[in-house]
């Protein structure tokens, strides 16, 4: 979550989601993608700066579309 927050553009966040679940077999890295999904949906942007916010908020819209394709 913290690399996340770090992200500094789209392309940085898709990679480090990628990097993260990329050696996982498909029934890991579903679980995988669903246990950052859940743990993004808890943050609030009270506890962020606006570049961490968005960059989680891209994060869950990035999940929301690898995990509709995995299906």
């Amino acid at each position: 979550m913290s690399q996340l927050k770090k992200g500094e553009s789209i392309a940085e966040v898709e990679q480090i989601i990628q990097h993260a679940v990329g050696d996982l077999s498909e029934s890991n890295k579903a679980a995988s993608l669903e246990l950052l999904q859940s743990a993004l949906d808890e943050v609030s942007p009270l506890d962020c700066s606006t570049a961490e916010w968005n960059a989680c908020r891209y994060a869950r819209m990035y999940l929301s579309s690898q995990m509709a394709e995995a299906v």
